[in-house]
C-alpha cells in the first residue's frame, strides 16, 4: 500500500517539478524554492514524509505556486494529517484550469473525506477572512471557502473591512460530514442627509456622477465611513459637488444648493400695467423684461382687471432672450347687477353701463353722485340738502331718489324710512375702494324687490384676489371739501382674506346766492357755510373659501342755511345728520356640479337727526324743530341655482325681512311734546324665480317672476305685487347684438312719504285713514330695444328706443295745511298717488371706444319724452303734461387721451342737461345747464404713487336744480369752477 502511495506521489511530483525550476531562475529566492522543491522530492520519494512536507512549505513560502501547495496536500494525506491535507488541495483548487488536475484534485478531496470533519463558510457578503478560534492562529482564508477540520467544537471569526466582525460560537464538526456556516455582517456605516436650497428634485450621486442616483434629494441614505464625493443633478439647474465625511454609525448633513440655469423673456401686450405671471408667480407688468427665469417650458399668464386673461407656454433657454410680443388683451365687458352673478354686458338682459376702475381713477370722481354725471340716461339733481338722480326721467324734488337702489356689492344701502339713495359724502367719503361702477337701466325689482324701479347702481369694491397692500389717499375738491383715506388688504391665504378702510371728509362751506319766492322778483340774498359738513366711515370685507363677511358704516352732519323745508335762511343751527350701518354675511357654496347654494343675511341701522331754525311758521312760533328718525332691520335670503346644462341657469328663491323699527319722532323745542311721533314696524318678503337660457350661440332667452308682499303694523293697508322681466337677446354676427327687454317694477311708498308730518309747517300725512287719504305703491312696466354694433375692433355704436308706462306715481302737491287739499300757492307739500299715468317714450344712441392703451372715448345722446296722460277734464295737466324734473334731452362726451404712458393722461368731460319742468303748477323751466371738466392723472408706479388734478364746470357755467315746494327759494345755484386734487400711495 505504501509503495502504491509513493510510486503515485512521485508520479504527480514528476508531472509539478518542472515548473518551479523553469519559471524562477533569475533571482536567489527563486533558486532557493527550487533547491527546496527538490530536496522535498527525494526525502518524499525516500517515505520521510516529515522532512518532504518541511521543504514543500518552505519551497512554497518562498515562492507560492499552486503545484507545490499540491504536493503538501499529498505529503498531508501520507502523514494521515487529512484535516490539512483537505485545506490544501482546495488551495490547490484556487485558480487551476487544467482539467486533468482539476479531476485528479478532486478525487484526492472524495478520498480523504470519511476522514476529515469540513466547515463551509459563506459570508454574507463574500469574501471576509476567516478565522478559527483565535484571531492570532492566522486566517483560513476567505469565504466562501470549505475548511478541513478536526471533529471538534470551533468558534468561527470571520472578518470584511467596512463591516462589523461576526463570532458565531458551538460550531461541531464531524468526520465525514460537512457543516455550513452562513455568518451575515452588518456593514459599518453613516448616514448622510441631504437638504435642498432652490428646487427640491435633485437626483443624489456617489462619488461617480455617472453612477445609477442613490435617491431624490432632500433625502437620507447610508454610507461607509470616509470621505465620499456627492453629485446632484436635476434639469434646469446646476451646483457643486459636496464632499462629506462621513463617520460610523453618525450623522452628516450637507446642502444640495440648486441655482436655475437661466435666461430672460420679454413679454409685450397691447395694455400697459398687466401682470405677468410666470409658473403662478407674479414677475411683472407690462411691458416687461424678465430676467433670470429658469430654462425650461414655463407658463406665461398675463392679467389685467376687466380684461380676459391670457396664457401661453415659452421655452426659455440658458443665457438666451426669448420674446413673446403678440400678447391682445380682450375686455371682458363684464356686470353682476344685472342678474346676480357676473356675465358679459352683451348677455345682460338689461340696458348697461359700467364705469370702470379706470375712469374712476382718470376723472377723480370724488362721490357717487359726481361719477353718475354724463352716463347716459342719468339726469342730476341738487338741493344741497342730499343730492340724488333721476334715471330716464323718474325722479321728482323732494324724492330722495327712492326710486332706484343704491348697493354696495349686492347689498341695498338704501334707508328704510325714506328708502333714500345717499350718493354724496351723506354715504361714502370718496370712491377710492370702488374697483367699478355698474349703472343697471329700467326694472330691477325682479331680483332687488320694492325701490328698484327706475334702476339699479351697483358699487363693486376692489377685488379679493389683489395683492396684500396698504393704501392712504387724500385731497380736495368743490374749493372747500377735504377728504382722506387709509386701507388695507391682506391676504391670509389663497382664497381667505380681509380688507379694510377708514375714511373722513370735511368742509367748512363757501357763500352762494339764493333767489327766495317771498318777495317775488328780490334780488338774490347770499347764504353763507353753505355744504358745511363733517363725515367718516369705514367699511370692509372678510372672505373665507365659499363665506364673504362685509360690512359698512358712515355717518354725515351737514349744515343747510338755504331755506330748506321753510326753515329760517342762513340760519346756521339747521343742520342734518345721518348715520347708517351695514352688516352682510354670505355663504355661497357649490353644492354639486351643478348646483349652487346661496345664502345671505344682513343687518342694517339708520338714524337721523336734523334740527331747523324757524320763525314764525303760521302754525307756531317756535325756535327750533328737532326731528329724531330710526330705522333698524333684518334679512335674509336663499337662492338655489341650478345649472343642468351649460348655457342654462335656473334661479329659485325667496327674500324675507324684518323692520323692527321705523320710527319718525319730532318735537317743538323749548316746549315739550311731539308733533310728529310716528312707529311702524313692517315686513316684507318674495319668492322668485329666474331662468336664463343660452339657446345657441347666436339667441339667448331669460324670463323671470316676483311677488312682494309688505305687511304693516297698525291701520295701514297692506301691499302685494307681482312684477316680471323677460328678454331675448340675439347676435346675428359676432359684432352685433339686438336686445328685446320687457319687464315691470314697482315701489312702495316710504314710511316718510306716508306718515312725516311737521303740524302744516312743510308737510302734512299723506296715509291719513281718518281723512280719506291713502297713498299706494307705483309700478312701472317698460319695454326697450336695443341695438349695438362692434367696428374698427374698440369701437362699438349703441341705439336703443324704450317706453314707460307709470300707474300711480308718487308725486307732491302742494296742499292748505290744514285740510290736506290741494292748494298751488301753498308751500306745504303732501304726496300722493297721480290719477293721471304717466307715458315716458325715449331713444339713446352711444358711440364708445373701450379702454385700450390708456385711450377712451364715450358720447351720447339721450331723448325722453315724459309726460301725464291727462284726461280731457283736467285742463291745466292736459295743456301741459311734461314730468317734473324730466330734462328731454340728455347728451355728454367722456375721453381720455394719454400723453406719457403711465404717467400723465388728459381726461375731459362735457355734459349738456335740457330745461327741466319746475313744478306741475306752473310752466317755468329751469335753463340749458353745459358744463365742461378736465383733469391730469397718472401713476408713479415704482413709487407706488397716483395722481388726479382736474378743473370741474372750467366754463364756471352757473346753473340750477330743482327745489321741493316747502324750500324758500324755488332753484338751487350749483358750483361754478372748482378745483380737484387727489393724492394716493400704495405699498408694496
Amino acid at each position: 500500500m505504501a509503495q502504491n502511495l509513493l510510486a503515485a506521489a512521485l508520479g504527480g511530483l514528476a508531472v509539478f517539478i518542472a515548473l518551479p525550476s523553469g519559471v524562477a531562475r533569475a533571482d536567489g529566492a527563486a533558486d532557493e524554492a527550487d533547491l527546496h522543491f527538490q530536496i522535498g522530492t527525494e526525502v518524499y520519494y525516500k517515505g520521510d514524509f516529515r522532512s518532504a512536507l518541511e521543504h514543500f512549505l518552505m519551497s512554497n513560502r518562498l515562492v507560492p505556486n499552486r503545484n507545490v501547495v499540491f504536493n503538501i496536500a499529498r505529503t498531508y494525506e501520507q502523514l494521515k494529517r487529512y484535516a490539512d491535507a483537505y485545506r490544501y488541495y482546495v488551495d490547490a483548487l484556487d485558480g487551476q484550469t487544467d482539467k486533468p488536475t482539476i479531476a485528479s484534485i478532486n478525487d484526492a478531496i472524495k478520498r480523504i473525506g470519511p476522514n476529515v470533519a469540513v466547515l463551509r463558510i459563506e459570508s454574507d457578503p463574500p469574501g471576509a477572512v476567516i478565522y478559527l478560534d483565535r484571531k492570532d492562529l492566522g486566517s483560513r482564508g476567505r469565504a466562501p471557502k470549505p475548511l478541513a477540520v478536526p471533529e471538534g467544537n470551533y468558534k468561527v471569526i470571520v472578518e470584511l473591512h467596512g463591516y462589523d466582525p461576526v463570532s458565531i460560537d458551538g460550531v461541531i464538526a464531524k468526520n465525514g460530514s460537512e457543516t455550513r456556516v452562513r455568518p451575515v455582517l452588518r456593514r459599518v456605516v453613516g448616514t448622510v442627509a441631504v437638504a435642498v436650497e432652490g428646487a427640491p428634485g435633485a437626483t443624489v450621486h456617489v462619488d461617480d456622477e455617472k453612477d445609477t442616483p442613490i435617491c431624490t434629494a432632500p433625502c437620507s441614505f447610508e454610507l461607509p465611513p470616509g470621505q465620499h464625493l456627492l453629485h446632484f443633478s436635476r434639469d434646469g439647474f446646476q451646483t457643486i459637488p459636496q464632499q462629506v465625511t462621513v463617520s460610523a454609525k453618525g450623522t452628516v448633513k450637507t446642502v444640495a444648493k440648486m441655482s436655475p440655469l437661466t435666461g430672460s423673456a420679454v413679454i409685450q401686450a397691447d395694455e400697459r400695467d398687466a401682470i405677468v405671471e410666470i409658473d403662478g408667480k407674479a414677475s411683472g407688468f407690462t411691458p416687461a423684461v424678465i430676467q433670470g427665469v429658469p430654462v425650461g417650458k414655463r407658463k406665461v399668464t398675463i392679467t389685467l382687471r376687466g380684461y380676459a386673461p391670457v396664457e401661453r407656454v415659452i421655452e426659455i433657454k440658458a443665457g438666451q432672450q426669448t420674446q413673446l410680443l403678440d400678447i391682445k388683451l380682450i375686455p371682458l365687458r363684464q356686470v353682476a347687477a344685472a342678474s346676480r352673478f357676473t356675465q358679459s354686458i352683451d348677455d345682460a338682459p338689461s340696458s348697461i353701463t359700467v364705469i370702470d376702475g379706470q375712469e374712476l381713477r382718470a376723472f377723480g370722481y370724488p362721490t357717487l353722485w359726481e361719477a353718475l354725471r354724463g352716463v347716459r340716461g342719468v339726469a342730476l339733481s341738487n338741493d344741497r340738502t342730499y343730492q340724488s338722480v333721476a334715471i330716464r326721467g323718474l325722479g321728482e324734488p323732494n324724492d330722495y331718489g327712492n326710486r332706484m337702489l343704491v348697493l354696495q356689492d349686492g347689498a341695498v344701502l338704501n334707508d328704510n324710512l325714506l328708502n333714500s339713495t345717499y350718493i354724496g359724502t351723506d354715504g361714502r367719503p370718496d370712491l377710492q375702494d370702488i374697483e367699478r361702477i355698474e349703472v343697471v337701466r329700467g326694472p330691477g325689482s325682479l331680483l332687488y324687490g320694492a325701490n328698484a324701479m327706475s334702476g339699479v347702481v351697483n358699487m363693486v369694491p376692489r377685488p379679493k384676489d389683489e395683492p396684500s397692500s396698504v393704501r392712504v389717499s387724500g385731497g380736495t375738491y368743490d374749493n372747500a371739501v377735504l377728504h382722506a383715506r387709509a386701507g388695507f388688504h391682506y391676504n391670509l391665504t389663497s382664497d381667505m382674506g380681509v380688507f379694510g378702510s377708514f375714511a373722513g371728509s370735511r368742509s367748512d362751506g363757501f357763500s352762494t346766492e339764493v333767489s327766495l319766492k317771498d318777495p317775488p322778483n328780490s334780488p338774490a340774498v347770499v347764504a353763507d357755510r353753505v355744504d358745511f359738513h363733517r363725515a367718516y366711515g369705514t367699511e370692509g370685507r372678510f372672505w373665507a373659501g365659499p363665506l364673504t363677511v362685509q360690512w359698512y358704516y358712515n355717518q354725515n352732519k351737514h349744515r343747510v342755511p338755504i331755506g330748506a323745508y321753510g326753515a329760517v335762511f342762513n340760519d346756521s343751527r339747521t343742520f342734518l345728520f345721518d348715520e347708517r350701518f351695514m352688516g352682510e354675511l354670505r355663504y355661497e357654496p357649490q353644492l354639486t356640479g351643478s348646483l349652487q347654494l346661496l345664502l345671505r343675511a344682513h343687518a342694517n341701522h339708520y338714524n337721523y337727526h336734523g334740527e331747523y331754525a324757524f320763525h314764525d311758521t303760521g302754525v307756531r312760533d317756535k325756535d327750533l324743530f328737532v326731528e329724531r328718525w330710526q330705522g333698524t332691520w333684518y334679512g335674509g335670503e336663499g337662492r338655489l341655482v341650478w345649472t343642468p346644462l351649460k348655457n342654462l341657469r335656473v334661479t329659485a328663491g325667496g327674500d324675507v325681512q324684518v323692520h323692527v323699527k321705523a320710527s319718525i319722532v319730532g318735537d317743538f323745542v323749548p316746549e315739550e311734546g311731539p308733533y310728529v311721533n310716528e312707529h311702524h314696524r313692517y315686513r316684507a318678503f318674495a319668492p322668485y324665480a329666474v331662468g336664463d337660457w343660452g339657446a345657441t350661440s347666436w339667441l339667448r332667452v331669460s324670463g323671470g317672476i316676483r311677488y312682494d308682499h309688505f305687511d304693516y303694523d297698525g291701520p295701514v293697508k297692506d301691499i302685494g305685487t307681482p312684477v316680471f322681466r323677460a328678454a331675448v337677446i340675439v347676435k346675428p354676427t359676432s359684432a352685433t347684438v339686438v336686445k328685446l327687454m320687457g319687464g315691470s317694477s314697482f315701489r312702495a311708498p316710504s314710511i316718510y312719504e306716508q306718515f312725516f308730518w311737521d303740524d302744516g309747517s312743510a308737510q302734512v300725512k299723506a296715509t291719513d285713514l281718518e281723512k280719506g287719504f291713502f297713498v299706494g305703491p307705483e309700478t312701472i312696466y317698460t319695454g326697450e330695444l336695443e341695438v349695438s354694433q362692434r367696428f374698427l375692433e374698440n369701437w362699438s355704436i349703441l341705439g336703443s328706443g324704450w317706453v314707460s308706462r307709470i300707474d300711480d306715481i308718487i308725486n307732491s302737491l302742494t296742499v292748505d295745511p290744514m285740510t290736506g287739499k290741494p292748494d298751488p300757492g301753498s308751500r306745504t307739500q303732501r304726496y300722493a298717488n297721480s290719477s293721471e299715468p304717466a307715458l315716458i317714450v325715449g331713444a339713446d344712441l352711444e358711440v364708445r371706444h373701450e379702454w385700450r392703451q390708456g385711450w377712451f372715448f364715450s358720447g351720447f345722446y339721450s331723448y325722453q319724452r315724459a309726460q301725464y296722460l291727462a284726461e280731457d277734464d283736467n285742463v291745466a295737466l292736459k295743456q301741459n303734461p311734461r314730468l317734473v324734473n324730466a330734462p328731454a334731452h340728455l347728451s355728454a362726451l367722456r375721453g381720455v387721451v394719454p400723453v406719457v404712458p403711465e404717467l400723465a393722461s388728459l381726461g375731459g368731460r362735457v355734459t349738456i342737461d335740457a330745461p327741466r319742468r319746475i313744478s306741475r303748477n306752473s310752466d317755468a323751466v329751469t335753463g340749458t345747464s353745459v358744463t365742461a371738466d378736465i383733469t391730469l392723472s397718472g401713476d408713479i408706479r415704482r413709487l407706488g404713487l397716483g395722481y388726479v388734478l382736474g378743473l370741474y364746470n372750467i366754463a364756471d357755467q352757473r346753473y340750477d336744480y330743482i327745489n321741493a315746494a316747502s324750500y324758500l327759494s324755488e332753484l338751487t345755484r350749483q358750483n361754478g369752477r372748482t378745483v380737484l386734487f387727489n393724492l394716493s400711495l400704495q405699498y408694496p
